[in-house]
């Protein structure tokens, strides 16, 4: 409409006195896009004269003049520059007129004609829920599976024939060592690491 220039409350200023540039924003997710550059010649001007009065030492006041016509106009110009940009760009953006945020095509429910966090997308929460149901169950799996029922304080954390680092394996993936809590012959007693006798029965161990 002339005489009105278009506002909307997503948008950045980007503008120099060199030229006008605006960056508009969806609300939600942060992603955009960047209007294309225009050139101020206005503000080219005023530096052109600008630079014309500090050679010949301010002759005839270039400077002073270039500075008055730029706040006179550069309004008018940046006002122009706006309207353009925001016809060119909001058209990629919605307006939820629930809680009234711009959003891009990404963060808008079109089947809803609200933004996503008026009415999220029903196929996109649904698979959400189901992974994280998947991964509690997956949790509990691991929380009822018994890795290690013996001592751990016993447990080896080097193979005793290479020395290198093991974990859980039974058999060193190094030199094929067996790993393992060992046992006594006599009683089944667990034995800890360098044990030379059983704790249990007394029995010699090796």
């Amino acid at each position: 409409m002339p005489g009105f220039t278009p506002f909307t409350s997503n948008y950045q200023d980007l503008s120099t006195n060199q030229g006008y540039q605006f960056e508009f924003r969806c609300d939600i997710c942060g992603s955009g896009y960047r209007s294309e550059w225009q050139k101020n010649l206005l503000g080219t001007g005023a530096s052109i004269l600008g630079g014309a009065s500090s050679v010949i030492g301010g002759l005839w006041g270039a400077r002073n003049v270039a500075d008055s016509a730029q706040q006179i106009t550069d309004r008018d110009g940046r006002d122009k520059a706006l309207q353009k940009a925001s016809n060119e760009i909001m058209p990629l953006f919605h307006r939820c007129v629930r809680c009234n945020n711009w959003v891009d095509e990404t963060c808008f429910n079109k089947q809803r004609g609200l933004c996503v966090n008026c009415a999220p997308n029903l196929a996109t929460e649904m698979e959400a829920e189901r992974s994280s149901v998947e991964l509690g169950q997956m949790r509990d799996a691991m929380r009822n599976q018994t890795i290690f029922s013996g001592d751990t304080s016993a447990r080896a954390t080097e193979c005793p024939s290479c020395g290198k680092p093991v974990g859980s394996e039974k058999f060193c993936g190094n030199c094929g060592t067996p790993l393992g809590t060992a046992k006594c012959a006599k009683c089944g007693a667990e034995l800890a690491a360098d044990t030379r006798f059983c704790g249990n029965c007394g029995n010699k161990v090796g």
